[in-house]
């Protein structure tokens, strides 16, 4: 894939970025503030973050349902370890470790039991959301240790998105695993043809996005000073139309994980404007689904002139 190809499908989203950035910043003075702006920053980088995981495991070819759930998952482990005395950082590794472990898990089921990645994880999806409910008797966590706060303090979450951008940017085009992906995303029969190991890509794209929801985890149960079992619930969608409107085919081999984070950055301001202007909260959703439905056709329109 050709750099050329990556703006392509990156333009339709950064043009609408900044056409909604600019007219919120010329007709909605308090756009402006600083501490609107870091709320923004905030939920661009739970979402883009996230959707950095879930951009890989698309172009792969492949579908993670359960982010949301897996967020709950490592937002709660990491809050039982603070209620072990545990060092904040050894309780933030516990919580990356149990993200990355059901991530895990997914890609066990898929490619050693050979199952359907939209069934498998619409199955789990379910299991950890449900499970974690349980095992934590729904409890809240609250409580966290002042150093640890500060993750989710000012800019840092975005500074932090910016850094996994970076890192997952490079890996998707400057790795073997990276072009694995991609190429076992435009055909797994030819991919393994070619001699791509195409169990162990499809499993590291799986604990990649489990470990990048256990930082998404980090940063709202940070940000928010708590967390329990519901915390993430719904985030799968947000996550999905991020890369989508992104410009990555849903189908995989095609797209951009810097599309995928842009797409997360039209969502959060989408949603952020939607709240200075005093409109119903639910009517992102609403706009959410006409960007999509917009990516669709031109997705069409691509693959015609293909």
């Amino acid at each position: 894939m050709t750099q050329s190809k990556l703006n392509l499908r990156e333009l339709p989203t950064l043009v609408l970025l900044l056409l909604l950035g600019g007219f919120m910043a010329i007709f909605v003075p308090s756009f402006r503030g600083v501490e609107n702006l870091t709320i923004v920053g905030e939920q661009a980088a739970l979402i883009g973050i996230m959707a950095c995981g879930e951009g890989l495991v698309i172009l792969g070819g492949g579908l993670d349902l359960p982010v949301g759930a897996i967020v709950a998952i490592s937002a709660c482990t990491t809050a039982i370890c603070f209620g072990l005395n545990l060092p904040w950082p050894l309780a933030a590794l516990c919580g990356l470790a149990a993200g990355s472990l059901a991530g895990a898990i997914n890609g066990a089921l898929i490619t050693y039991r050979r199952l359907p990645p939209i069934l498998t994880t619409l199955a789990t999806l379910l299991l950890f959301r449900h499970g974690i409910s349980m095992l934590t008797r729904s409890r809240n966590f609250s409580s966290f240790p002042e150093s640890f706060r500060a993750l989710g303090a000012g800019w840092t979450p975005f500074l932090l998105f910016a850094v996994v951008v970076v890192v997952f940017v490079l890996l998707s085009q400057q790795t073997r695993l990276g072009r694995w992906t991609l190429a076992l995303g435009g055909s797994e029969q030819s991919a393994r043809l070619s001699g791509v190991p195409v169990g162990a890509v499809k499993r590291w794209t799986y604990i990649l996005s489990g470990l990048c929801a256990g930082f998404g985890a980090l940063i709202t149960m940070s940000y928010d000073g708590n967390t329990g079992s519901g915390v993430g619930e719904g985030m799968e969608l947000k996550v999905i139309a991020a890369c989508v409107v992104g410009g990555i085919r849903i189908t995989g081999g095609d797209g951009s994980l810097l599309g995928a984070a842009l797409g997360a950055l039209l969502i959060s301001l989408l949603h952020n404007a939607l709240v200075l202007t005093h409109r119903p909260e639910e009517q992102t959703d609403l706009f959410v689904a006409a960007i999509i439905l917009t990516a669709a056709v031109l997705e069409q329109w691509r693959s015609r002139k293909k």
